[in-house]
């Protein structure tokens, strides 16, 4: 479980755009009206060799060397 709050950390902080989503309100003649942004949350994957993150479940994965848990962050 630690290695994973190390990984989201350092996602968090080199990927930020990736992670959060632009929403966007229109009144009735298509004027914005309001734009919010919500943080996703990232889905990671330890594998054999490398660290797969990703947005959601479809999205295509960033993949990390290993070698990002011994270093600080």
């Amino acid at each position: 479980m630690e290695q994973e709050e190390k990984i989201k950390e350092y996602v968090l902080k080199n990927y930020k755009r990736t992670f959060t989503k632009k929403t966007i309100t229109r009144d009735s003649k298509g004027q914005i009206v309001r734009r919010s942004y919500i943080d996703l949350e990232p889905i990671i994957t330890i594998k054999e060799t490398h660290i797969e993150v990703q947005n959601n479940k479809d999205a295509s994965p960033i993949i990390l060397n290993k070698d990002i848990l011994n270093e600080r962050i």
